[in-house]
């Protein structure tokens, strides 16, 4: 299992939220790139950028992202407003090892079908959010009334390389991750799924790799230093 450490971008600076609510982020680096190094020194083998300003439709920060991926040897996806073919050519230009479709992967999936086709299964991913038991789309501002593993099932069946699963209600919160509902969509797919949100100590990590996940995304835990990513890092290791 893989353990990737979360760099969310606003208005240039690395921030985390609460439950997906952009009107309190807190900053933690004004250099994203800082954490994008430390990771990388630490061990990270992959990054996991998001790009909140593309998300909410407030702007974006494709230059930070371009200067991140320049920064570090490692493998890199990014999500957060790719919403079209043209975006996520420039993302994946960019040197991006895969491009991750949010709001897209519930409006447009023949979209992931074609990106899938033109640059290759292995680079998209699909972002299942989910609020309140169903997909949340646009930033996590909009919900819809769609059942999460219908919209997996069939973005598997179109094409996308892996399904990232994260809980809303649980991302920022410290208060755990939603893992009967990961194992639930493990055990409905036989791509790879990466789990995120809510996860505040090692004990979390084994947890989720109990569930079958191929990697777990890691965030305001290591911003608030309940473990260090080194740590974390040996438990996935140790987890397979």
């Amino acid at each position: 299992m893989i353990l990737i450490p979360a760099v969310d971008l606003m208005r240039g600076r690395c921030v985390r939220l609460f439950q997906g609510d952009p009107s309190k982020p807190k900053q933690y680096y004004e250099d994203p790139e800082e954490a994008a190094r430390s990771f990388q020194s630490q061990g990270a083998e992959m990054l996991h950028i998001v790009d909140l300003d593309a998300a909410l439709g407030i702007g974006d920060n494709a230059r930070i992202i371009s200067k991140i991926v320049r920064s570090v040897q490692i493998k890199t996806q990014v999500g957060g407003g790719i919403r079209t073919l043209e975006r996520a050519k420039e993302i994946l230009d960019l040197g991006v090892s895969r491009a991750i479709f949010g709001t897209a992967a519930i409006r447009k999936p023949e979209l992931i079908s074609e990106v899938s086709t033109i640059f290759g299964k292995e680079r998209v991913a699909a972002a299942i959010d989910v609020k309140n038991g169903s997909p949340a789309i646009e930033g996590w501002q909009s919900k819809t009334s769609l059942e999460y593993i219908d919209v997996a099932k069939k973005l598997e069946v179109g094409g996308v390389g892996c399904i990232i699963f994260t809980s809303v209600n649980a991302d920022g919160t410290l208060s755990g991750p939603a893992l009967n509902d990961t194992k639930r969509l493990v055990r409905s797919l036989t791509i790879p799924v990466i789990a995120s949100g809510g996860i505040r100590d090692l004990e979390d990590i084994s947890a989720l790799a109990k569930t079958g996940v191929q990697g777990v995304i890691v965030g305001t835990a290591l911003y608030e230093n309940k473990f260090t990513l080194r740590q974390a890092l040996k438990v996935a290791k140790v987890a397979g």
